[in-house]
């Protein structure tokens, strides 16, 4: 195989990748700077791609993308029709469920507060605040995220109460079980909200101002999924009216944040700028290395791929290996 790869792994990455497949030729570039001569000369290509490139060929019969998003792949004519695509689903969960629960906390115990303080010399407590302990929280969105997020919060005896797509058996670590047309009637219920959401049509602007305000007065949001989630305009004018006790963003409707926007302006609205995932952590490197070297094994023997994406739902294809 012709492989090239894109996605930004570091050297030993690379290097455990070639030791698994000596007799496959390796091509290196990144998805900013690839050339279409080299797209055009790969029989698989691993990273995601820009937009200035034409990956409508003939040649490519695998693309895994190293995001696990894929929205932007599956649309009609981007892909050649015998091109399997596969998304990195799996790789970011622990370093994102991490980034959630630091999220919480600072708004729980107001320490972005107490940072300002810190730059005033300042020795002044603030009268109110929130526990993890024993609170209900609502997952929307099931995926890799979702899990790692409610494995960890169980440790702070919280009620975990799941919405996604499809109806299942009651995964591991989760209470309650809801598929998405029932999220009106559980949101009220929930001290804190995290959407962990992939984007899709079912999945842009969910969250509505009717949506954010069937949610508790003192209720926190968090979102870690895609920032179309949200109507942003609408989170403004709920959060201006005294509504939800606090907000972290990870991800926003238009990214960047433009300099302007109000969100900037709210004392508890805690934003990060799209940076609770990516291959800055270890745990995401490795995790795409091992499942690029099953991929690919997979794909030599004519195996079916984990993460296959299926091009009319968005979702990847859940297969059982044994």
């Amino acid at each position: 195989m012709r492989i090239l790869m894109l996605a930004p792994l570091q050297k030993e990455n690379f290097e455990k990748i070639e030791t698994h497949f000596p007799d496959d030729e390796f091509n290196y570039s990144s998805g900013l700077t690839v050339t279409q001569d080299l797209i055009d000369e790969c029989d698989v290509i691993v990273g995601n791609t820009g937009n200035y490139v034409n990956i409508n060929k003939e040649n490519i019969q695998l693309l895994m993308l190293h995001s696990a998003g894929s929205d932007s792949y599956i649309k009609p004519g981007r892909m050649h029709p015998h091109t399997k695509l596969t998304n990195a689903s799996g790789t970011y969960g622990k370093a994102i469920a991490e980034h959630v629960i630091g999220m919480i906390l600072t708004l729980n115990k107001n320490l972005k507060v107490y940072t300002h303080h810190m730059e005033q010399h300042l020795w002044q407590s603030v009268s109110i605040g929130k526990e993890i302990y024993q609170s209900t929280v609502l997952i929307v969105g099931l995926g890799d995220i979702g899990y790692e997020l409610a494995k960890r919060l169980k440790a702070f005896d919280c009620k975990i109460v799941g919405v996604k797509r499809t109806n299942s058996s009651l995964p591991p670590y989760i209470d309650e079980l809801y598929t998405t047309d029932h999220i009106d009637a559980i949101l009220p219920q929930a001290d804190f909200v995290i959407l962990a959401l992939p984007q899709t049509e079912e999945t842009v602007h969910m969250f509505d101002k009717k949506r954010l305000l069937l949610m508790k007065k003192d209720a926190v949001l968090i979102n870690v999924g895609r920032g179309s989630a949200i109507v942003t305009n609408d989170l403004v004018d709920v959060l201006k009216s005294g509504h939800l006790y606090g907000v972290g963003l990870d991800v926003v409707e238009d990214e960047p944040l433009s300099i302007e926007h109000k969100l900037w302006d709210f004392e508890n609205v805690l934003i990060t700028p799209h940076a609770s995932g990516g291959y800055v952590w270890a745990s995401a490197r490795n995790y795409f290395t091992d499942l690029v070297i099953r991929n690919l094994k997979h794909f030599q023997n004519h195996e079916p791929l984990e993460n296959e994406v299926d091009f009319q739902t968005g979702y990847r294809k859940i297969i059982e290996y044994k």
